[in-house]
């Protein structure tokens, strides 16, 4: 029985997931998929885990900052290794994302639509 409703939690959290994916998507005209997004996401991951590894602090299962085990009292490098390899995703996407801006469908655009000359 605990199975099942494991199960079925999941797809839950799964539905939502795909769902809320696919509204931002429409609201957002297509930009979610855009090389920023991605962008942003790897620079946060990555300073969670070199900030975390730095001081210290185990990215374990439970509440965050509350777990007095999760604190180690030395540098876990495994965690900065980690942090440093989203950060160099992070500037990949970071370069082809300010790359695509300079090609925006939307540069020089007029209010009315047309483009400039």
């Amino acid at each position: 029985m605990e199975r099942i409703v494991a199960i079925q939690v999941l797809t839950a959290l799964l539905a939502v997931v795909i769902a809320w994916h696919w509204f931002s998507y429409r609201r957002s005209r297509g930009r979610t998929w855009s090389s920023l997004w991605g962008a942003f996401t790897a620079t946060a991951v990555s300073m969670l885990f070199v900030v975390a590894g730095a001081l210290g602090y185990r990215l374990e299962g439970g509440v965050p900052f509350t777990i007095a085990a999760a604190w180690s009292g030395t540098v876990l490098w495994p965690e900065i290794w980690v942090g440093i390899g989203v950060a160099l995703i992070a500037i990949y996407l970071w370069y082809r994302g300010l790359r695509s801006l300079r090609r925006s469908p939307w540069q020089g655009a007029t209010p009315g639509g047309q483009h400039r000359p």
